[in-house]
């Protein structure tokens, strides 16, 4: 007779994806076990996104403060001091934590502290908590770390984004290697901190794109927008070697040097199953190590799901979540979909970027002919209102049925353009909906609305 301790749902994982699937399953009615290793919250709220959005938000207030001081408005410090802001950026991720705990037992999630692994579909040992038995698993074990190999590169010199997180002082120069799963996220964002530290940053991303979501058009002009801050964007550039404190990079016009006192590998994540046993429950990883899964998050084993990093789709938190909560409602015994077409795409830069669907490029292999437009900020009330910052939104429609089908936004406001626009990709919504917008004035919405009215024309 087995002793296991029986649920309708266990989900392995309390990063984003197995917080939402566990609060998403509780909400139905479902009894649920949440298995963790470490403390809820996982990579996104420990070490990458919320911390890291932490330093960026008090990076885009030091701008903004030596802005004002310029102009008189006051007076303002010329050193953004890297170690308190990290100081804080704990002290308010520690916070967050607590109230996901707090989420997750008003919920009734029972969490089990330790690391779980298979021995059949529905039966998990739990090091230290004993055996739990489950209707249904949804498997959210996230991403590990798997750094680069730079030949002649000591590890003391080779950082990922928690180092930067303890750092006290900057480095004087710093190489920060840009692409993996996120699109460049982290490394769009750490450059931009380590820039407003003090550091000398050069961003190498591998392929023509710094910016992933955007036209090819736009790259040239977002980088345009990075120079103020006195970073040296290198695309098509990848590390050979370190020679002492600079690396060489190939690029297509030939080997170049960089200083680097360090190498910042943002986003090197792979999915991770380690320790899984996922064969005991008849699954096999993709060559990339993803749990590969259906729009449902169903695995092709019955009563098994996987949602998050695991799955390698996106590898963002945002896409984590739609993804736990619809592995957790079906688990549950729902029936949804996750539409992750919608998810958009943030970076905390200065002036911040988002994106969210296709690229023209990508829409019109896909056979979707386009409509588009792009509007400018400057001279728009939102941009005056906000310090005549320049900036711009690109909206794309299908020409057939107005239905949105992207929109990119760089400059103030753009993550509130984009969302917007997200939430309307979610209901499926047309230019004629969205030109239909009241927004507050003046607001970024107001230019959505605008650019929404010139398709519909």
């Amino acid at each position: 007779m087995s002793t296991a301790r029986r649920f309708d749902v266990a989900v392995i994982g309390g990063g984003a994806a197995g917080v939402a699937a566990a609060l998403e399953a509780a909400r139905l009615g479902a009894s649920v076990a949440l298995v963790e290793a470490e403390r809820p919250g996982g990579s996104c709220v420990h070490f990458t996104c919320i911390p890291t959005s932490i330093l960026l938000d008090a990076a885009e207030g030091f701008v903004r403060a030596r802005e004002l001081a310029v102009a008189g408005v006051l007076t303002a410090s010329e050193t953004f001091q890297l170690g308190r802001a990290n100081d804080r950026a704990r002290a308010l991720a520690r916070s967050l934590a607590a109230g996901l705990e707090t989420s997750l037992r008003r919920a009734r999630v029972e969490v089990v502290a330790g690391h779980a692994s298979f021995r059949e579909p529905g039966l998990l040992t739990v090091a230290g908590a004993g055996e739990l038995a489950a209707d249904a698993v949804v498997i959210a074990s996230g991403a590990r770390w798997e750094l680069p190999a730079i030949p002649g590169l000591p590890a003391d010199r080779l950082a990922t984004p928690d180092v930067v997180q303890s750092w006290r002082e900057p480095p004087p120069s710093c190489l920060i290697l840009g692409g993996g799963p996120s699109g460049g996220t982290f490394a769009l964002e750490y450059a931009t901190l380590l820039a407003l530290a003090g550091s000398e940053v050069t961003l190498a991303a591998p392929g023509p794109s710094v910016f992933a979501g955007f036209d090819d058009d736009l790259q040239p002009v977002l980088v345009d927008l990075l120079q103020p801050l006195g970073i040296t964007v290198l695309v098509g550039a990848v590390p050979l070697r370190a020679e002492g404190e600079t690396v060489v990079l190939a690029t297509a016009a030939g080997e170049r040097p960089v200083a680097a006192a360090c190498v910042l590998a943002a986003d090197p994540r792979v999915p991770s199953v380690r320790g899984l046993d996922i064969e005991c429950a008849g699954l096999t990883p993709g060559a990339d190590g993803a749990i590969p899964v259906d729009a449902a998050c169903a695995t092709g084993v019955p009563g098994i799901f996987a949602a998050g990093d695991i799955t390698g789709q996106g590898m963002r938190s945002s896409t984590a979540a739609v993804q736990g909560r619809t592995a957790g409602a079906n688990a549950a015994g729902e029936s949804r979909v996750a539409r992750l077409s919608a998810v958009p795409w943030l970076a905390h830069t200065v002036p911040p970027v988002a994106a969210v669907g296709s690229t023209a490029a990508a829409a019109q292999q896909a056979g979707i002919p386009l409509a588009s437009v792009t509007l400018g900020f400057e001279g728009t009330a939102p941009s005056v209102a906000r310090g005549g910052h320049p900036g711009l939104l690109r909206l794309h429609a299908d020409r057939r049925t107005g239905e949105i089908v992207s929109a990119q936004a760089a400059g103030p406001g753009a993550h509130e353009l984009v969302s917007a626009a997200a939430a309307l990709m979610q209901t499926e919504a047309t230019v004629d909906q969205a030109a239909a917008l009241v927004a507050w004035h003046p607001s970024p919405l107001e230019l959505l609305a605008e650019a929404a009215r010139r398709l519909a024309g």
